[in-house]
C-alpha cells in the first residue's frame, strides 16, 4: 500500500523572485517612519528659520524706529527710499494724517500686506510671496513697516542645513531597503529551494543559507532536518508495509513450500545413494535453494535474535562451496577460498551460511560471462574475523552503493532486493559489519567482520 504522505509543498502562483507581502510589510513602515522624521525635521527647520527672520525684521524695524525718534527728520517718501537702500528691505511709514508713505512704487500686494501688518502689529504676517512686520514709533507719530520677499523652503541660505537633513533621510531609506532585502531575499531562496525539492530526495539548500548563523540559518537547518526526518519516516513506513505484506505471504507459503521441498531433497539424496549422483545432487541443491529462499523471506519478515554457537567459519565456507558446485559450474564461475585453517566464530551457522550464500550468489550474477569469486578470511588482533567477497564483474553503480543493504532495492531485472539486505542484516545481528565498494581495476568488493566466540562458549 503506497504511502499518502505528500512531500511536495504547495506551489505558489507568484514568481519565486517577486517581492512578496513580507517585503512590503517590512520596507513600507521603515520608509514611512523615515519620511515622517525627515518631514518633521524640515518643518522644524522652517519654523526655526521663520523665527530667525521675524527677529531680524523686528531688529530692522526697531533700529529704524529708534533712528527716527532720535533724528528729527521728515517721514517722507524720500526717507523711506533711503532706509530701504540701507536695510535691504522695503521700508514705509503709516502716518496719521497721510496713511501709507511708501518708498518707490509698491505693488498692490505689498500695499495689502503692509496694511495687514499694521492691523496685527507687532506680529509678522506672511503670504505666499511676501511677509511684513509693523512697529509703532515711540513718539506717537505713526508706525514703521518692513516688507521682505518670503523665502522658499529650500532657499539657498538654508541649503547648508536642509541638504544634510535630506541626505540623512535618503540614507535611512536606502538602509531600510537593504535591510529588508537582506531578510526577505534569503527567505525567497529558501522558499524556492523547498518548492523545487523532489519528494523522494533530500533537500539541498544554497550554501549562503546553510552558512548563516542567525535565525534564518536556524530555520533553514530546521527545515532540512525536519524534511529528512519526514523522508526517513516515509521510507520506514513503506518498508514496514512491504514487510507486513511479505510476512503474510511468507507465512502462508512457508508450509506449502517447505514440505514438498523436503520431500524433493529426500528423494534427491536417494538418487545420489543409488548411483545417480549428478542428477540427484542438482535436484537436491535446487530443493535446498528453494528452502533457503523461503527462510530468507521468513527472516526478513520476522527477524529473530540469532542462536549462537561456536562454528568454524572456514569449514562452513568450504561446505557451502560444495553445495554451490552445480550453480558455479552452470554459470562458468569458480570460487576460491583464501583462509588459514580454523577460524572459530560465535554465530547461528544456518543464518551465516545463508548470508554467505547470498553474497556468492550476488557475485555470480554480476559475472554473466563467468569469472572468479574470491573469499578471503583473516584473523584480526582482537580475535575477530575479517572477510572479503570479491568478483570480476562490472561493480556497483553509485546509486547501488548509496543504497547498499537497503531492503527491496535492486537494479537487477527481476531482483527482489532481499539478498544483500538479508546478508547485511544477518552480519549486523551477529555484532559484525558489512560494507561495499568497487575495485579500482573493476569488480565489486564486499568486506565485513564477525566476532570471535567468547571463551565460555564451547563447540
Amino acid at each position: 500500500m503506497a504511502s499518502k504522505l505528500n512531500m511536495n509543498p504547495p506551489q505558489s502562483n507568484a514568481h519565486p523572485r517577486s517581492r512578496g507581502g513580507l517585503f512590503r510589510r517590512f520596507i513600507l513602515p521603515q520608509i514611512l517612519i523615515t519620511a515622517a522624521a525627515g518631514t518633521v525635521g524640515l518643518l522644524w527647520e522652517a519654523s526655526q528659520q521663520r523665527e530667525l527672520d521675524r527677529k531680524r525684521m523686528t531688529e530692522v524695524a526697531t533700529a529704524n524706529a529708534t533712528f527716527l525718534e532720535q533724528v528729527k527728520v521728515p517721514r517722507s517718501r524720500h526717507m523711506a527710499e533711503n532706509l530701504s537702500v540701507i536695510t535691504g528691505s522695503r521700508v514705509g511709514f503709516f502716518l496719521p494724517e497721510q496713511g501709507l508713505v511708501e518708498g518707490w512704487n509698491w505693488s498692490a500686494g505689498e500695499r495689502a500686506i503692509a496694511e495687514l501688518a499694521r492691523q496685527q502689529e507687532p506680529r509678522m504676517v506672511s503670504q505666499s510671496k511676501l511677509r511684513a512686520l509693523c512697529r509703532p514709533i515711540a513718539d506717537g507719530r505713526g508706525s514703521i513697516v518692513v516688507i521682505e520677499p518670503a523665502r522658499p523652503l529650500f532657499a539657498s541660505s538654508r541649503s547648508l542645513s536642509v541638504i544634510p537633513l535630506l541626505g540623512i533621510t535618503l540614507v535611512a531609506i536606502a538602509a531600510a531597503f537593504l535591510i529588508a532585502r537582506s531578510v526577505v531575499g534569503p527567505l525567497q531562496k529558501l522558499a524556492a529551494a523547498i518548492a523545487s525539492a523532489s519528494a523522494e530526495t533530500k533537500m539541498q539548500l544554497p550554501a549562503p543559507l546553510t552558512r548563516r548563523k542567525d535565525e534564518i540559518g536556524i530555520l533553514a537547518h530546521t527545515l532540512v532536518e525536519e524534511r529528512d526526518a519526514l523522508l526517513e519516516e516515509q521510507k520506514l513506513r513503506r518498508d514496514a508495509e512491504k514487510m507486513a505484506l511479505l510476512g503474510q505471504l511468507a507465512t502462508s507459503l512457508a508450509h506449502e513450500i517447505k514440505n514438498p521441498a523436503a520431500a524433493i531433497i529426500m528423494h534427491a539424496k536417494a538418487l545420489e545413494d543409488r548411483g545417480a549422483e549428478p542428477e540427484g545432487r542438482l535436484i537436491r541443491e535446487d530443493g535446498e535453494h528453494i528452502t533457503s529462499l523461503v527462510n530468507q523471506w521468513l527472516f526478513v519478515a520476522r527477524p529473530e535474535p540469532p542462536r549462537s554457537s561456536t562454528t568454524d567459519l572456514v569449514t562452513l565456507i568450504h561446505s557451502l562451496k560444495n553445495k554451490l558446485r552445480g550453480l558455479l559450474e552452470f554459470h562458468d564461475c569458480r570460487l576460491d577460498i583464501v583462509a588459514p585453517p580454523g577460524l572459530p566464530i560465535a554465530c547461528d551457522s544456518q543464518r551465516i551460511e545463508q548470508a554467505f550464500r547470498n553474497l556468492i550468489d550476488n557475485a555470480i550474477k554480476a559475472m554473466p560471462k563467468g569469472g572468479t569469486v574470491i573469499i578471503e578470511l583473516t584473523k584480526k588482533e582482537t580475535g575477530n574475523i575479517a572477510f572479503t567477497v570479491s568478483d570480476e564483474g562490472s561493480g556497483f553503480s553509485e546509486d547501488a552503493l548509496a543504497h547498499f543493504g537497503e531492503t527491496f532495492y535492486s537494479e537487477r531485472e527481476g531482483g527482489m532486493g532481499l539478498g544483500l539486505a538479508l546478508a547485511k542484516g544477518v552480519i549486523e545481528a551477529h555484532g559484525g559489519s558489512l560494507s561495499a565498494r568497487n575495485h579500482a581495476a573493476g569488480g565489486a568488493l564486499i568486506s565485513g567482520t564477525l566476532k570471535a566466540p567468547p571463551k565460555k562458549l564451547s563447540r
